[in-house]
């Protein structure tokens, strides 16, 4: 048995439920104003479109695309728990399943993929076949979008070790790289910085930015240039 295996049987009870608490809906609706700043303009105007989420978790960005409007919407986990929790909540369009089995024998289906916090749970070679399966799962034109943990940030090696389950971490070139051999274009690269919904939020943006500030001058004197992306986590945009 893979030990990634033996700690997707128990990741709720054993990870994620000591690391965030007991979640509730509540908690889940107090992220739709972050999916909004991050991926909202990325979506289809379309409501019909087609989109999977690789990796739902406990199914809540499912529950935010469904409360957009969307209605061709499913999410995969490979934790039975992950699974359990989101049908507790009522989120019911998810399923069960290992990413490469699922995404196996799928061609031209979707319009957009989402994987959130994924990618880095697998290692090399089998990321090129993860993004080979993307590539062909998605329709002419259709999207993917990647979060996975960024190396270039000043903490980058945090969410790289958080999980022990985490096999690798990105920079903005290696993830063109890997998707670039897969032959996706266009690529797009985001931060996932602090979005306002408050008092203290309004203060957490004002204050990354004048740290990202900082943090440019000393890569500048460095080695004389700079990323894009400085948060621990990077998004990126890429089209078939």
């Amino acid at each position: 048995m893979d030990y990634r295996e033996k700690f997707y049987k128990n990741y709720v009870t054993k990870n994620t439920s000591l690391l965030y608490g007991k979640i509730s809906i509540d908690d889940i609706k107090r992220q739709f104003p972050v999916w909004k700043k991050y991926f909202f303009d990325i979506l289809p105007v379309d409501k019909n479109a087609s989109i999977a989420e690789l990796g739902c978790g406990n199914g809540g960005f499912i529950y935010w695309l469904r409360e957009n409007g969307y209605k061709n919407v499913l999410g995969v986990d490979v934790s039975i728990e992950q699974i359990e929790c989101a049908k507790s909540f009522g989120i019911n369009d998810v399923i069960h399943s290992d990413l490469i089995n699922f995404l196996k024998n799928k061609e031209n289906l979707y319009d957009i993929i989402f994987l959130r916090d994924v990618l880095e749970h697998f290692r090399k070679d089998e990321i090129l076949n993860v993004i080979d399966l993307l590539y062909k799962s998605l329709k002419k034109n259709g999207k993917i979008i990647i979060q996975t943990p960024n190396s270039t940030s000043l903490f980058g090696s945090r969410y790289r070790y958080l999980d022990f389950t985490h096999e690798i971490s990105f920079t903005e070139n290696s993830l063109r790289q890997i998707l670039l051999m897969g032959n996706f274009i266009d690529m797009k690269f985001f931060e996932t910085a602090p979005v306002i919904h408050g008092f203290k939020s309004f203060i957490r943006v004002v204050l990354w930015k004048i740290m990202k500030f900082f943090l440019r001058i000393f890569l500048l004197i460095e080695i004389g240039s700079y990323d894009k992306v400085l948060t621990q986590n990077i998004i990126v945009v890429a089209t078939k």
